[in-house]
C-alpha cells in the first residue's frame, strides 16, 4: 500500500510529523527523562506505561506491548488506512502529495463494499408501497424529519424479508459469508442458511471519521419488539469504543464552535442538525470510553452532556466523567425539562431554546451535589462526600485539572481544600513491566537495542552471532531485518523498519528495543560485553544439546559416538571463561 505514495514523500511526512506532537493531541504526556509517558490508549490502566521516544520517533506500551511509529499509532487509534493517515498528516504539516487513487486492502475493501451495497438496498426499500405508511408515520409524523435529513444521513429500511439483503447482495457479487463478516447477516445453526441480521427496522448508517459507512443502527418498526434498537456487532471496520455517531459531519462545526454537544441517540442528533445545530455527536447508547473522549479532545475542550434526565446514556456518561477530565475536556451538564429529550425539546423550542438551555448548563460538581447543603451534613456524611470527591479526583491524571476540580468542589461544598487534597494520588510510579514482557530474554533485547543506538556496531558481531542464536520472541526476525537493512542502506531506523513488519510480536519487540537508552556509555565496549554473553549462552546451549546426544549414544552402547561427543563437550567446557 505504501507504494501508492512515493517513498520520499512518506519519509518527508514522517520527518515533519513529530510523534510527541501527534500523540499528545490524543493523550496527555509527561516528560520522563528523555522520553514522554502517558496512559496507554489501547488498554485500560491506572499507572502510565505508554512511553514515547522523541529521539527514535517510536512509542511502546510496557503494559500491553503495543508499539509503532507515528503512522501505526494513528492507524491503530483511528482505525484508518495507511494512506488515510499519511494524507492527513501531510495536510496538517504542509507536505504536498501527488494525486492518487487509494486502494484499500482486500478485506477492508470488501467490507466497505458490503456496507455500500447494504445502504443501497435499504434506501431502495424506504419508499416501497408496502412500507410507505409505516415509514411516513415514524420519520415524518413522529420524528418530524424532512427529506433533506433523510438523504443526508442516508436513512433506509430493512424489510421483513428474511433474506432480502442476502439475495440482493448476491446479485452484486457479495457472498453471504462476507455479509456475515460485515455484521449484516448471520448463519442459522438449524439449517445452515444465511439470513439478514436486520428485519423490519429503520436503518441508520454509522460512519467513521472520514465518512465511510462501517455499521448500522436499526430502529424497530414492530410494535412490542423487545429490542427497540439493534446495532451492528463489532467487525474489523467497526469498533464501538472508537466511534461516535455523526463525528464525520460534526468535526468542522465543533472546531468552529469551540465546543461539542453530546447526545444519546441517532434521532436526537439528526433533529438537532436539522434545526441548524451541527456541533453534535451521539454515543448511541454505549458507555462513553476514554478513546472517544481523546478523539473528541482533538476538536474542542468543552462538552455539553445533553441527555434525557432518566436516560441510560446520561447515567453512563456521568459514571465515566473522569474520561472527559483526563482528555482535557470540561464537561457541562445540560438538563432538559421533564418528559423532554433533545429530540422533542428542539422540535418544540427550536435552536434558540437549545442554545438557551446550553447557557444554563452547570459543572459536574454543581450538578452532582446540587441539593447537598454541607452545613447540614453530619460528620459521617461529610466524610462520605469527601471520599467520593477524592475518588473521582484520583482518576484525573492531569495535575492542573485535578487541582481545579478539587478547588471547584471545595467552593461548592464549603469544605476545606486541604481536606479534599489529603488523599491526592502520589506521583506516578515507574512503569510496571508485565509478566509477558519480563519473560523476554533481556540480554538479547539489550543487545539488539545497541544497534538501534549505533548501527555501525552490528558489523562487529554479525559473523559470530547469527539470527538463529537469538531465542526471545521476535528477536531472530528483528536481528535478521536489522542486518539486511544495514547492508542495504547503512542505517537502522526503527520507525522506518516498523512499516515493513506485520507480525505483532516482532513489532512489539522492535519498539521495546528502540525505547531502551544507553546514556553516555562507550557502546563499542558494551557491544563486546554483550557479544561475549551471547557467545557464552550459545556455547551453553551447544553443551546441553551434546549432553543429550551423549546420553542417547551411551544408552544405545555406541562407544565411538559417545567418545566423539565427550571430546566435543570437553572442548566447549575448556572455552568457558
Amino acid at each position: 500500500m505504501a507504494g501508492r505514495i512515493p517513498e520520499d514523500k512518506i519519509d518527508e511526512v514522517r520527518s515533519a510529523a513529530d510523534i510527541v506532537d501527534v500523540i499528545s493531541a490524543y493523550i496527555p504526556l509527561r516528560k520522563r527523562g528523555r522520553n514522554f509517558l502517558g496512559l496507554c490508549p489501547f488498554h485500560n490502566e491506572k499507572t502510565p506505561s505508554f512511553s514515547v521516544s522523541p529521539d527514535r520517533q517510536i512509542y511502546h506500551c510496557f503494559g500491553c506491548g503495543k508499539g509503532g511509529n507515528v503512522f501505526s499509532f494513528l492507524m491503530e487509534y483511528e482505525k484508518s488506512s495507511f494512506i488515510d493517515v499519511v494524507t492527513s498528516l501531510a495536510e496538517k504539516y504542509g507536505v504536498a502529495l501527488p494525486r492518487y487513487e487509494e486502494k484499500p486492502d482486500a478485506i477492508t475493501e470488501r467490507l466497505l463494499y458490503a456496507h455500500k451495497v447494504a445502504v443501497e438496498y435499504y434506501q431502495a426499500n424506504l419508499m416501497k408501497p408496502a412500507y410507505r405508511d409505516k415509514v411516513n408515520a415514524y420519520l415524518f409524523e413522529k420524528r418530524g424529519l424532512n427529506q433533506a435529513s433523510i438523504e443526508k444521513f442516508q436513512i433506509g429500511l430493512a424489510t421483513d424479508d428474511w433474506q432480502g439483503l442476502v439475495e440482493y447482495a448476491a446479485k452484486k457479487d457479495l457472498k453471504p459469508q462476507e455479509l456475515t463478516e460485515a455484521g449484516l447477516a448471520s448463519k442459522s445453526d438449524k439449517d445452515g442458511k444465511y439470513y439478514d441480521r436486520f428485519r423490519m427496522r429503520l436503518m441508520i448508517p454509522i460512519f467513521n471519521i472520514t465518512g465511510k459507512i462501517i455499521g448500522f443502527g436499526g430502529r424497530t418498526l414492530k410494535k412490542g419488539e423487545q429490542a427497540k434498537y439493534v446495532n451492528s456487532p463489532e467487525t474489523p471496520l467497526y469498533n464501538k469504543s472508537f466511534v461516535l455517531y455523526g463525528l464525520n459531519f460534526a468535526k468542522g462545526p465543533i472546531r468552529e464552535a469551540g465546543s461539542m454537544i453530546i447526545v444519546e441517540g441517532y434521532f436526537d442528533l439528526i433533529s438537532l442538525v436539522q434545526a441548524g445545530i451541527e456541533n453534535v455527536v451521539a454515543v448511541s447508547g454505549t458507555a462513553f470510553t476514554p478513546q472517544q473522549a481523546r478523539l473528541l479532545s482533538r476538536f474542542a475542550q468543552k462538552a455539553y452532556l445533553f441527555f434525557d434526565a432518566d436516560s441510560a446514556g446520561r447515567s453512563a456518561a456521568l459514571r465515566s466523567v473522569e474520561n472527559f477530565f483526563n482528555a482535557g475536556i470540561d464537561p457541562v451538564i445540560v438538563s432538559p425539562p421533564a418528559k423532554h429529550d433533545p429530540d422533542t425539546f428542539v422540535r418544540e423550542y427550536g435552536a434558540t431554546g437549545v442554545l438557551r438551555l446550553l447557557d444554563e448548563g452547570v459543572s459536574y460538581i454543581s450538578f452532582r451535589f446540587n441539593r447537598v447543603d454541607s452545613r447540614a451534613l453530619s460528620l459521617g456524611e461529610k466524610e462520605k462526600v469527601a471520599k467520593e470527591i477524592q475518588s473521582l479526583a484520583a482518576k484525573i491524571d492531569d495535575p492542573l485539572r485535578r487541582e481545579l476540580f478539587l478547588s471547584d468542589a471545595s467552593d461548592r461544598l464549603n469544605l476545606p481544600l486541604t481536606t479534599l487534597q489529603s488523599q491526592r494520588p502520589q506521583a506516578d510510579a515507574q512503569p510496571k513491566t508485565p509478566e509477558k514482557v519480563r519473560n523476554i530474554n533481556i540480554i538479547e533485547a539489550e543487545f539488539l537495542s545497541l544497534f538501534s543506538a549505533r548501527p555501525v556496531l552490528i558489523e562487529s558481531v554479525w559473523n559470530e552471532i547469527s539470527p538463529d542464536d537469538l531465542k526471545g520472541p521476535g528477536h531472530a526476525a528483528i536481528y535478521s531485518r536489522m542486518i539486511k537493512t544495514y547492508r542495504d542502506t547503512g542505517e537502522i531506523v526503527p520507525d522506518r523498519m516498523i512499516e515493513q513488519v506485520d507480525d505483532p510480536v516482532e513489532k512489539s519487540g522492535l519498539t521495546l528495543i528502540a525505547t531502551l537508552e544507553w546514556g553516555d556509555l562507550d557502546l563499542a565496549e558494551v557491544v563486546r560485553d554483550y557479544r561475549q554473553m551471547l557467545l557464552n549462552q550459545k556455547r551453553e546451549g551447544q553443551i546441553g544439546g551434546l549432553r543429550e546426544k551423549l546420553a542417547a549414544a551411551e544408552k544405545k552402547g555406541d562407544r565411538t559416538e559417545a567418545e566423539k561427543l565427550s571430546h566435543e563437550i570437553k572442548y566447549l567446557l575448556e572455552k568457558r571463561p
